[in-house]
Formats: structure tokens, sequence, C-alpha cells
């Protein structure tokens, strides 16, 4: 009966349709032996990506003299996408796919009065991207959210779901 249930158990999971972030556009088109270029998943666009030593490097963000990685890959599968698109190009997106689900996964508080915490934000569990939690200085108790300058949204509502998410989850926690 165990193994029975084992079975069924794994039959499910197996079935379970798995999100991912799907490339649907590139920049330059001719990808195949770029040594940078522009991804665009549904909603977004990671600028910088380069192909390095045999490794799919992902864009660093320079401020006062320091190096920050605010976008990071988080998993294996999406990490093989853009490799496969360095090394034999990417083919086009056969239709428009659904927006990625959005979740706050951690914030680390900062000590500064502008900037009050890095909040990591991941997009179907693939990309993670660490953007700013601002103080607004003309409206004391509110927030924006600042994203990496590599980071660009296609969608506009899109871009404020995000930041409404990061903003709620952000004051939750407070």
């Amino acid at each position: 009966m165990k193994s029975l249930l084992n079975s069924l158990l794994l039959c499910c999971a197996l079935c379970a349709p798995a999100a991912a972030l799907e490339i649907t556009a590139v920049s330059p088109a001719a990808v195949k032996g770029a040594a940078r270029a522009d991804f665009s998943f549904p909603g977004l666009t990671v600028k910088g990506v380069t192909w390095e030593g045999g490794a799919v490097v992902m864009p660093l963000t320079d401020n006062k003299g320091k190096t920050f990685a605010d976008i990071k890959l988080l998993s294996k599968g999406l990490y093989g996408r853009l490799e496969a698109c360095f090394k034999a190009g990417c083919a086009p997106a056969k239709a428009a796919k659904a927006l990625p689900k959005v979740k706050a996964e951690a914030f680390k508080p900062l000590k500064s009065k502008s900037r009050v915490a890095n909040a990591e934000i991941s997009f179907d569990g693939e990309l993670l991207v660490i953007a700013g939690v601002m103080a607004s200085s003309k409206e004391p108790g509110t927030f924006w959210i600042a994203f990496p300058p590599e980071l660009e949204f296609g969608d506009k509502a899109f871009k404020a779901a995000v930041e409404s998410a990061v903003i709620a989850a952000w004051t939750k926690k407070k």
C-alpha cells in the first residue's frame, strides 16, 4: 500500500506543470556566438547578460566604486536556456506566455535613511532580483522600489504590481 501511495505521489508530481521563466526575445537576434545580449521574459528584460569563458555571467551593478550582483539565476533550467542561446541561438517564442509569479523572498534592513532595505524578489523561482526599498523624502511613511538599471519592465501594470507586492510585504514585515 505504501509503495502504491508513493507511486501515485510521484506520478502527480511529474504531471504537475512546472512554472518556467521562458525567453520571449533576445537582442541581438543572432545571439549565437555573441559576447553580450539582452534577454526578454514575459513582462521584463535583463540587459547585459554576457558569455565569458564558456559561462553565462549575469550583469553587475557598479555604484561608487563597489560592484553588486543584483540579478542572479536561481535555477539550472534558466541557466541552461541562456547557455543554449549563446551556444546555438534562440528559437523565437511560439506564443505569449503568462507573466511570471513574483515573490518577495527576503528583506535585509540597511542603516541608510533613504534605502531602508534590500528586497530579494524572485520571478517564477528562477530569477532573483535585489531591489532597494526606498523611503520617500516627500511623504514620510511611504516607500518606493529602486530596481537595478539592468532590469527593465515592458509592462507598466506588471511593474506596478511587483512594486505593490514588495511594498506590502515590507510594511507587513515592519
